[in-house]
Parts: C-alpha cells; structure tokens; sequence
C-alpha cells in the first residue's frame, strides 16, 4: 500500500507545480496578448502563448486525473472499492437472493425444450 500512497503524494504535488504553471502561463499569455496590441508582438507569438496555457490546463487536469486513480487504488488495497463502501446507491448482487428466486424455477422452459430439441437434430 505504499506506492499507492507514495502515488497520492506525487499527485498532489503534480497539482500544485500545474496551479503554478497554470498561473506562469496566464501571466506570459496576457503580457504576450497586450505587446501584440501594442505591435510588438505577432499573432503567431499570442497563439504560442495560448498553447503553453492550455498545455498547462491540460497538465492539471492530468495530474487531478492520476490523484483519482491514486485515491481508488488505495480504496482497492484495503478493501474498500465496493459499492456498498462508495455508497453508490445501487443494487448489488446476491447469491442468496437470486438462489432463493431461481429453486423453484422449473428444470424446462417451453423455450428450453424448443431449444433442447433443435440441439438434438443438429446433434444427429
């Protein structure tokens, strides 16, 4: 369980390098942006500028994806990743239950007995 955690701290550290990026990128995009409507820089120079941006937005969204995994391979190691656990507020199977429905099922259906006998003609 210690890589999983160890892989929990690497996310959240993966966050906060991404927030900073995120806030770089921002700063150097709109510095970019202003010098372009001065003429000092080139729409090529503003659209760079963007893309580094949207690579760190992208980054972020990386890094919060991987925390995710992180935080469900813990759930896993010790157990927990069930629905009852997640409290997923659907139904879960039970053996019990199902066996209890089907022991008094007849042995054949009218479409098993269909099928049964289209078996044994291939079977000849």
């Amino acid at each position: 369980m210690g890589v999983a955690w160890a892989n929990l701290a690497v996310s959240a550290a993966s966050i906060q390098a991404s927030d900073e990026q995120i806030r770089a990128a921002q700063t150097a995009f709109d510095g970019v942006r202003e010098e372009a409507a001065a003429g000092a820089r080139t729409t090529l120079d503003v659209l760079d500028a963007e893309q580094e941006l949207l690579d760190a937005r992208n980054a972020r969204l990386q890094a919060e994806a991987q925390r995710y995994v992180g935080v469900y391979q813990v759930l896993s190691t010790m157990g927990l990743l069930t629905v009852d656990h997640l409290q997923l507020g659907i139904a879960t199977y039970d053996p019990e239950a199902y066996f209890d429905a089907v022991k008094k099922a007849p042995a054949h259906s009218v479409q098993g007995k269909k099928l049964d006998r289209i078996l044994e003609k291939i079977g000849d």
